[in-house]
């Protein structure tokens, strides 16, 4: 048994309707030939589908038992074929951002982005320093870092003002030495507080470091230790300042997008820092 799709969708089709007049309408063919279509399904299947009641066709128990099939593989051949016909052609973009931008910087940009944008996405959170060691590697499309000195593969970069984030719940105790949360050596956030500090002459210690920004949350949310972040990234519920008796002035931090140019994601970003950076950025490579 092999019945063809047309015959399968005017079979659905009288089963639905109830006549063959309705459902020719329905198939956009003649009542003649949808009776032939309907002669040719019970030829094929050797069984009577339907029986006349009053200008009506009820359906046999085969009828209904073949129709619960039936709108299955429909649907299925649908559903094929629209994904066919819509799909386009997409573009594979790596992007690398370290954890707390992501958080901070990145949903912007891709609320901006939109769904239909032509890229399949794969984000990927590491420390700069990793990032742009997997740019190096061709690991990567594109890196949002922020690192001590500038990278050569640069396409632009600014300076983002950098805020002490703590608990609303539990603020530094004045005086006290500061308990900082912090990323591992290297990391230029870290390198800012405490020059900061010693600066200030205040004294502090590392009460937590961890490789991960949920690692640096849960020690600030809890109240045991501070940490900084890019003006506006701090997550709802935490106090964002930019000094205080016992927390002096942090500088601006240098941020900066390596990768491929062209990209429409790369014009976002660019967009969305300058947004936060309340300056120019400066486009190094077009």
């Amino acid at each position: 048994m092999d019945l063809e799709l047309r015959l399968l969708r005017s079979f659905a089709a009288i089963y639905e309707e109830g006549t063959l007049s309705r459902a020719a309408d329905r198939m956009h063919c003649t009542q003649a030939a949808m009776s032939m279509r309907l002669k040719l399904i019970e030829t094929e299947l050797c069984e009577t589908l339907f029986q006349r009641r009053h200008h009506r066709l009820e359906p046999t128990t085969k009828a209904a038992e073949l129709y619960a099939r039936a709108v299955g593989v429909l649907a299925a051949y649908d559903e094929m074929i629209s994904a066919t016909r819509s799909q386009k052609s997409r573009e594979k973009l790596r992007l690398g951002v370290p954890d707390d931008y992501a958080l901070g910087i990145l949903p912007r940009a891709l609320a901006r982005l939109g769904p239909d944008n032509g890229y399949d996405i794969e984000i990927v959170c590491d420390l700069s320093a990793n990032l742009a060691a997997a740019w190096q590697h061709q690991q990567l499309d594109l890196a949002l870092v922020t690192l001590a000195a500038r990278p050569a593969d640069s396409l632009f970069e600014t300076e983002l003002p950098l805020r002490w984030v703590f608990s609303a719940a539990c603020p530094p105790v004045p005086g006290a030495a500061v308990p900082l949360a912090a990323y591992p050596e290297g990391c230029v956030f870290r390198k800012a507080m405490i020059a900061g500090l010693e600066r200030a002459r205040k004294p502090w210690h590392v009460q937590v470091q961890s490789r991960t920004h949920a690692g640096i949350l849960a020690a600030v949310r809890s109240g045991l230790a501070v940490t900084s972040m890019a003006a506006g990234t701090s997550p709802e519920g935490l106090c964002e300042i930019e000094a205080s008796a016992d927390l002096p002035q942090l500088p601006r931090v240098p941020v900066s997008l390596i990768g491929r140019p062209g990209s429409q994601m790369a014009k976002l970003l660019l967009d969305e820092l300058a947004s936060m950076a309340g300056t120019n950025v400066v486009p190094l490579r077009a």
